[in-house]
Order: C-alpha cells, then sequence, then structure tokens
C-alpha cells in the first residue's frame, strides 16, 4: 500500500497506513478490517491526547497574560482619563455638543437613554452643566399615561430647568381623564402659559379647556398650535385660537365649519385643517380658506365632501399665494375646477391625494431650490386631468405618480407614459420619475419608450425609479445600458415569479 500523504497525516510522519488507498472513497470494510483500523487507530490517538493537553498548557499561559494586560490596561485607562481632552472642553464648547444631542424630529423625550435627561448620567460636571442650560430642556413631549402621579415632578422639574426660555410642547391623551387628586398635566402648562411658544394637544377638548380659553395676555409667545381633538371644541374655547401673532395653525378633528373659525387668517403661514361630520370642507370652502391666507408658506387641506360641479359664481377672482411653496391636499376633491383659481408663483411642493409618499423625495437632498417636487395619488384622476394638471405646473422637475396600497390604480397606463414620452411640452424640465401604482397598466415596452423619449428632451432625464407590481416581461436594461453609462439612474422594480407546488391539493 502507498505511504500516507504528510498533509494527510502530519502527526504521524512515518506511518504507513494499510487503508491509504482506501482513504476518501466510500468504500466498506469488512469486520476485520474495522478491528484492523481500531489497532492501529491507538497510536495516533494517544498523540492526539498529547497534543491537546499541551495546547492546553499554552492556553493556560495565555489567559493568564490577558488577565495581566486587562490590569494594565485598566491602570492606563484610568491615568489616561486624567488627560482625555473631553475634560477640558469649556462649557460653551460642551453645551453646543449637547444642543446636537437633542432630537430634530420632534420634541425631547422624557426618556433617560436620551438627551437631555442623559446627559446628567454620565458625570457630575455634564450633570451640573446639563442642568444649568435652560435651552436643553425648552422642549418636552408628554405621552398617554394612565396616571400622570409618578411623573408629574418630573415634567414639572424639567420646566423649571427650561426657565425662561420659550417652550415648545406636546401632549398626547386621548383616553384618560383627569380628575383629583390626580394632578393634571395641563395645570403645568397653564402655570408656565407666559412661556410657550409652540404647542400640540391631542386628546379630548375637554381636558384642554384651561389652555384653550387663554388669551393673548397669557400666551404671549404663543407662534403654533397644533389642536388634534376627538370630539367637539366648545364655543368658549375659541380664545387661543384668536389670538393675533398666532402664524401656525394646525386642527385635525374639528366639527365646527372651517370658514366660521375666529382665525386671524391673513397673519398665517402655516396652516393645516381636516374636518370631521357633520361639518365640511369642499372646494369652494377650500378655496375661500387659501384667499382669506395671502401670506401662507405651507398649506395642509383634507377636504371630506367634493362638488365636481361647483363654480365661484360669488367671487371667481384669482386667488394670489405669492409665498406659498408646499401646497398639501387630500380627500374628496375635484382638482381640475382649482387650477384656474390658484396663483402660486413660488410653489416648490404639491402633493394630491391620499396614496402619495412624500418620503419619496427625502431620497433628493440636494435638490436645488428652484426644483419643484409633485407628488401625485393617479386614482384622483382621469388621463386628460392628469396631464392638464402637468400641463399647468411646467416647472414640475421631480414627479411621482403612485396609489394607495389597497386600491388599484389606472394611470399611469401606456397612452399616458406614451403622451408623456413625446410632448416634451409637458412638463419640460422634468429629471426625476418615480412611479409606484398597484397596477400594471403599461408594459416594459412602454416604459423603454418613455425612458428614451425623455433622455432626448431638452431637459433629459436624470433618474427613473419604477415598481412594477407584476413580473417583469421584457428586460429593457441591456438597451439602456448607453444611457447608464452616461449618467442615468434606472430602477425597475419587479416581482419574482410565484410558483407554489401547493396548489390543487385540496
Amino acid at each position: 500500500m502507498p505511504l500516507l500523504s504528510s498533509t494527510m497525516f502530519e502527526f504521524l510522519p512515518n506511518a504507513v497506513s494499510p487503508f491509504a488507498d482506501k482513504l476518501g472513497t466510500n468504500y466498506v470494510p469488512s469486520d476485520e478490517e474495522i478491528a484492523h483500523l481500531r489497532a492501529f487507530l491507538v497510536g495516533p490517538t494517544e498523540q492526539l491526547a498529547k497534543i491537546q493537553a499541551q495546547i492546553d498548557e499554552m492556553e493556560l499561559v495565555v489567559d493568564q497574560l490577558k488577565a495581566k494586560r486587562e490590569s494594565v490596561q485598566t491602570v492606563i485607562g484610568a491615568h489616561k482619563a486624567l488627560i482625555s481632552p473631553m475634560r477640558h472642553v469649556p462649557e460653551d464648547v460642551l453645551r453646543e455638543i449637547f444642543f446636537a444631542c437633542l432630537p430634530a424630529a420632534h420634541n425631547a423625550l422624557i426618556d433617560i437613554a436620551e438627551a437631555p435627561l442623559l446627559l446628567g448620567r454620565i458625570c457630575r460636571r455634564w450633570r451640573v452643566v446639563a442642568y444649568s442650560t435652560p435651552m436643553l430642556w425648552s422642549s418636552i413631549h408628554i405621552p398617554p399615561l394612565p396616571t400622570f402621579l409618578q411623573l408629574h415632578p418630573v415634567v414639572e422639574q424639567w420646566l423649571k430647568l427650561g426657565a425662561p426660555c420659550p417652550l415648545t410642547v406636546s401632549l398626547v391623551d386621548p383616553t384618560h381623564v383627569w380628575s383629583d387628586p390626580d394632578p393634571c398635566p395641563i395645570a403645568l402648562l397653564e402655570n408656565c402659559s407666559q412661556r410657550l411658544q409652540h404647542l400640540v394637544l391631542r386628546g379630548n377638548p375637554r381636558e384642554f379647556l384651561p389652555i384653550l380659553r387663554l388669551g393673548s395676555e397669557d400666551l404671549p409667545l404663543l407662534k403654533s398650535i397644533c389642536l388634534d381633538t376627538t370630539g367637539a371644541v366648545y364655543p368658549d374655547a375659541m380664545n387661543l385660537l384668536q389670538i393675533p401673532h398666532l402664524t401656525s395653525i394646525s386642527l385635525k378633528g374639528m366639527v365646527t365649519s372651517p370658514l366660521s373659525l375666529p382665525l386671524e387668517w391673513s397673519r398665517l403661514t402655516k396652516f393645516s385643517l381636516q374636518c370631521l361630520p357633520p361639518s365640511t370642507l369642499d372646494e369652494v370652502a377650500a378655496l375661500e380658506v387659501l384667499r382669506r391666507c395671502p401670506n401662507l408658506l405651507i398649506c395642509h387641506l383634507v377636504l371630506n365632501k367634493s362638488r365636481q360641479d361647483f363654480h365661484l359664481a360669488t367671487n371667481d377672482s384669482l386667488i394670489a399665494l405669492p409665498n406659498l411653496h408646499t401646497l398639501i391636499l387630500a380627500g374628496s376633491f375635484y382638482l381640475p375646477s382649482w387650477i384656474p383659481h390658484l396663483a402660486m408663483p413660488k410653489i416648490r411642493c404639491l402633493q394630491i391625494g391620499d396614496g402619495v409618499d412624500p418620503s419619496w423625495f427625502i431620497n433628493f437632498p440636494k435638490r436645488s431650490d428652484s426644483s419643484f417636487g409633485a407628488a401625485i395619488d393617479t386614482t384622483c384622476f382621469t388621463r386628460s386631468g392628469l396631464l392638464g394638471l402637468l400641463q399647468s405646473f411646467p416647472s414640475i422637475s421631480h414627479l411621482q405618480l403612485c396609489s394607495p396600497n389597497n386600491l388599484k390604480g389606472v394611470l399611469p397606463d401606456d397612452a399616458f407614459l406614451l403622451h408623456l414620452a413625446s410632448e416634451h411640452n409637458i412638463c419640460p424640465m422634468l429629471t426625476h420619475v418615480g412611479v409606484t401604482t398597484h397596477c400594471s397598466a403599461f408594459s416594459d415596452v412602454t416604459a423603454l419608450a418613455f425612458i428614451k423619449g425623455r433622455v432626448a428632451a431638452p431637459t433629459p432625464l436624470r433618474l427613473v425609479d419604477f415598481h412594477f407590481f407584476r413580473t417583469m416581461q421584457v428586460d429593457i436594461m441591456p438597451e439602456l445600458q448607453t444611457f447608464i453609462s452616461a449618467g442615468l439612474q434606472v430602477f425597475l422594480d419587479h416581482l419574482l415569479p410565484y410558483f407554489d407546488t401547493r396548489v390543487g391539493l385540496n
């Protein structure tokens, strides 16, 4: 029999295996050969045990060295901490670092794992600096709780630490009804009403009456109010809405006639409104709201009644919104009748319908100030109506067409995309297109024709993001490689073919 290779039996360099030609095969040894094999393996097994014992001894030495290393590192780390640059950071710089730790998307949370509470749990110096910096405590979110008793001293101390800075507060309590002796967070807010600047109240309006009944003398700094109620607002609870220095108002769940609200309409720069029955907000009322607010920058209206045949017989003058840059329309409405009545020279963001996904635009943080993004729910339109809308806004550069997940959209279809591909006077500035509709109304061939047509436009297409809720018909990527090499970004998402071997078993 041949000798075993050195790589196979390094621990037995001089050994000769009688089964060398059988190793690595499916050979089945006989009983006699099995006994021979076991006798042959006695020596290698003993040598393996000796090697393992040597390894164990070496590992013990390594473990002891690691323990010594950790002990020395602890001493070094403790001494290095004394000369850490962070210990010598000036207080004003430390405060700026603390400010950067605060949440940007929402008010500060009552959470020991987040700033500002976390900053007071690091070391004594940080705690002193954090607790002596009122701006760190100038915002707070008070979540819904079964009882406010345990949280009361925390919120009370928080509000004191923030003095004398203006306060930004959000209070959410949709179910609980405060009653004595349980302390009420509204009472704490009422005590510091002179400092309230931005206020969000969500829940039963009855619980917010002490704040809603305050006037401008009690709320001298208040600039914005968001009121999300679950019931009727009491007539005497409108004082807050009449404060003349309010510039931002968001009302959701209102059952009061919107046009009867006692607002300083002309002062508003940001307005959001959603009514609940029996109150209605239709096209006529919505346009009247816009007419009353000439200084709007941002407007969000949710209509709950549509009048496709409405006309402005009483006032058909042009509605000038010279500073409006964001318009969001949702609910039930007939948009084509709006367009002739609106003059919005600075419009940069348009969202229409309930199925839009505004997060799509987050993918383009470097959008120029002159870019115009439109996110449109196609279920709100006919083909001609959608084309008419796009013609009304020729500066659209970023266009998203979408529909709600639970609805079957019909646009864009083949005819629509082919028309948009050849008619470059529609959206002549278009550079980015995204389509996310739960339909299969246009083919892959049409998608290819659209991309080619728009790349050839005077302002060529730079990005395409199509999500097909069907399987691929034709692979169009090879024909797009030339454009991709020139800088075009193409994202095509198809469903994978589905095959279930269990279909029909039942």
